[in-house]
């Protein structure tokens, strides 16, 4: 795509036509791949369809979309961004509650409790293009599911799960399993490591891996002890479906992985969850962490500005573009403060059953084909409203 016409464009010298219109490419290029999926569906005219519909600028398109925050309000699915005139946007309406456990690529799996069966059921869906599919291969099998990924030499899509003793399983069975998106076999066993037997948080695909950081729910005097202990990465390679160790800063144990810029970061939290500590790998090769920011929230100021702002309060890592945000979360009060430490946005969302989650959704109208392979795949039904 790049042309003398485009880069011309970005200069801020774009040519016009005659008609005193801009030429097709810089509209497409420059304008209409910057727009938030639903604003491009909306605007696209017959004319340019073709352009728009091509998987070259569907890619491009997906490139420019911001990874935003994931919250839920019973069966809305929302997205929180700071940039845009609604403070929260609905992704989303579906007819009954899902819950997100992975992101990849504008791809979300959703679960829900069964009743029926005491288990939990499994679907993918791609929210900008309303396509859903339950993954019934998955049903009653007992796995935990613990990441989604692109496998780069297949170009598939799919799913690291677990099983565990808890499942009461045959120990030869015990270990992680991958499972491929639109395949009609069951999950493939890859094996067990004792070294991942951990607490498994989000993890963050960087460098075609994903990446967890242990997390261990302690008691404050357990608390102290911990922030002196050193605790690997665990690494997950999607392309050799292999688990390594990473080496990680001495860092306290609610800390969390987080992707910062194409790379890999850490936050932790005091007790009280008044200040964040960020950390960044400065090269993944050879591990070396470099420490960036100590942020001490102005817990006072937000308390001030809200009513409902209460001792029970959420803090979680927003990078866009080289910043560092904080978005904190307290009942129905939403506040951003920047690296700095000082408050620059907040609001009521005015929701009564708000969550947000850790994951973020970078929205895609991709199509992918496993959708069709898919059993009971649908666009645009149930559970889509």
């Amino acid at each position: 795509m790049p042309t003398t016409m485009a880069k011309a464009a970005r200069a801020g010298a774009a040519p016009l036509r005659h008609d005193g219109s801009l030429p097709e490419e810089i509209v497409v290029w420059e304008i209409l791949v910057r727009l938030d999926p639903k604003s491009l569906l909306r605007c696209r005219v017959v004319r340019l369809r073709h352009a728009t519909s091509t998987r070259a600028f569907l890619l491009a398109h997906h490139a420019h979309q911001p990874a935003l925050p994931i919250a839920l309000d019973e069966e809305y699915i929302l997205t929180a961004d700071r940039l845009a005139a609604a403070k929260l946007h609905t992704v989303a309406h579906l007819d009954k509650a899902f819950n997100p456990e992975a992101s990849c690529d504008g791809l979300l799996v959703l679960s829900r409790y069964n009743n029926m069966t005491d288990t939990i059921d499994f679907s993918v869906c791609n929210l900008a293009t309303r396509q859903f599919a339950p993954l019934q291969q998955l049903h009653e099998l007992g796995l935990r599911l613990l990441g989604m990924y692109s496998h780069q030499p297949t170009g598939e899509y799919r799913l690291l799960l677990e099983r565990d003793s808890y499942n009461e399983t045959p120990e030869d069975q015990l270990g992680y399993y991958v499972f491929a998106l639109g395949s009609h076999q069951s999950p493939r066993y890859i094996g067990w490591q004792e070294s991942t037997s951990q607490c498994f948080s989000l993890p963050v695909l960087v460098c075609d891996s994903l990446h967890w950081y242990p997390v261990y729910y302690v008691s404050e005097s357990s608390y102290v002890r911990l922030q002196s202990e050193s605790k690997a990465i665990i690494v997950f390679d999607t392309i050799a479906e292999s688990f390594r160790p990473m080496h990680a800063p001495i860092v306290s144990s609610n800390s969390y992985a987080f992707e910062m810029d194409g790379t890999l970061g850490i936050y932790s939290r005091n007790y009280a969850k008044t200040t964040i500590d960020i950390w960044v790998l400065q090269n993944y090769e050879s591990e070396v962490w470099d420490f960036k920011y100590r942020i001490k929230l102005p817990v006072a100021e937000i308390r001030g500005k809200f009513e409902a702002f209460d001792d029970h309060w959420n803090v979680e890592v927003v990078s866009a573009d080289g910043d560092v945000l904080l978005l904190v979360n307290s009942g129905r009060c939403l506040s951003y403060v920047d690296n700095d430490g000082k408050l620059i946005d907040s609001f009521d969302h005015g929701r009564k059953y708000f969550f947000l989650s850790k994951y973020r959704l970078k929205q895609s109208l991709v199509q992918h084909t496993f959708f069709q392979a898919l059993e009971s795949s649908a666009v645009n039904t149930s559970p889509f409203i």
